[in-house]
């Protein structure tokens, strides 16, 4: 699978790895996040620095964290 659609990487991941379907929520926040945060012209009439609060930030951040630590623990490379 190709993209950065954290909640369709899950998907297709929870059918073998039944522990990531508890991250589609956190998934779903931060696919939210990804065109308006990465790009300037993503927020129609502001900047993501201008319109994203630091809890908003910090949420983002623990939620990727756990994503990371989550698929870590559960998916191994083929091979």
């Amino acid at each position: 699978m190709f993209g950065h659609a954290l909640v369709e990487l899950l998907d297709a991941l929870a059918a073998d790895h039944p522990r990531l379907a508890a991250l589609r929520e956190v998934a779903q926040q931060l696919d939210q996040y990804y065109i308006p945060a990465r790009y300037p012209n993503g927020l129609p009439g502001g900047v993501p620095s201008e319109v994203f609060t630091r809890q908003q930030a910090e949420s983002a951040v623990t939620g990727a964290g756990d994503i990371i630590g989550v698929v870590r623990a559960t998916v191994r490379p083929a091979g």
